[in-house]
């Protein structure tokens, strides 16, 4: 694909925008592939199923609609290319504005996105065996799970990455969206969920944003702590995670490229965790 230089502008907390742009060539040769599309499977009166005259259908096809469908097509590789070029490691899918878009002109757009912030450990493990350690005297024995409860809330205070907005905002949203589908389930909306906690929707709402704060600073932690350990997970780890899992259609979803990439990150992160865990 053709594609004009891209601009990249750093902002603070390792978010960054970049403008790009599509010839209009591009624009219009996707433009003719689209609507050749919609020829094929458009009813207009006087004329059999997909023998409609091209500008005929064109005057009755919604431009909004047809020239989404050739944005949707175009800006995903075309994104890819400039997230490329500056060799950028997104961390979320981006935002796009359209800045300019008319016929006979390159189309210009912004999208922003961020990285992984930089997670500074310090001396962790120091601050896991303080926990331990106070826990200790406070209780004898403690549960694997109330283990890591206290060495993530000691980490999670003392470590503190410099999360960007867009990563916080994602994750809020993702954790609402899942309240949202349960309470939906119940016939319930959010509104009438805060106020049986006798809390406003925006108390909800900011609470959901600090889970999502604590959520995503133990994840970097648990990740950074493995890579400085260099835990690695091995294809005959993921191989018996996938064999428990028993049900032989669940363990064909398990075993392809992308799952196994997921296990892989999730036994990684186990390790990071029982380290822990080990260390009182």
């Amino acid at each position: 694909m053709a594609q004009t230089d891209s601009k990249l502008t750093w902002l603070p907390q390792k978010t960054f925008e970049l403008e790009f742009s599509l010839p209009w060539t591009e624009v219009k040769k996707t433009h003719d592939q689209v609507l050749d599309e919609l020829v094929k499977t458009t009813d207009l009166k006087g004329f059999r199923k997909g023998k409609a005259p091209k500008d005929l259908v064109e005057k009755q096809v919604d431009k909004g609609r047809l020239y989404g469908e050739v944005i949707n097509r175009l800006l995903p590789e075309s994104y890819a290319a400039a997230v490329k070029k500056h060799q950028l490691k997104p961390a979320l899918g981006p935002k796009i504005t359209i800045i300019k878009a008319e016929e006979n002109q390159p189309w210009q757009f912004k999208a922003k996105s961020c990285e992984l912030p930089e997670v500074k450990l310090g001396n962790y493990e120091g601050t896991v065996r303080s926990a331990l350690v106070k826990s200790n005297l406070e209780k004898k024995e403690l549960t694997q799970t109330q283990k890591f409860n206290l060495i993530a809330q000691a980490l999670i205070a003392e470590v503190k990455p410099d999360l960007p907005e867009l990563l916080i905002e994602s994750e809020r949203d993702r954790l609402l969206a899942k309240l949202l589908a349960e309470l939906q389930k119940l016939g319930l909306t959010i509104d009438q969920y805060a106020g049986s906690n006798q809390k406003t929707v925006e108390q909800i709402k900011a609470e959901y944003a600090q889970t999502a704060v604590n959520s995503l600073k133990l994840e970097l932690i648990l990740q950074s702590i493995a890579e400085a350990k260099k835990f690695t997970v091995t294809d005959a780890e993921i191989d018996k995670m996938i064999a428990e899992a028993g049900d032989p259609k669940l363990k064909q979803q398990l075993n392809t490229p992308s799952e196994r990439a997921y296990i892989g990150v999730v036994l990684r992160k186990k390790k990071a965790i029982d380290f822990l865990t080990a260390l009182g």
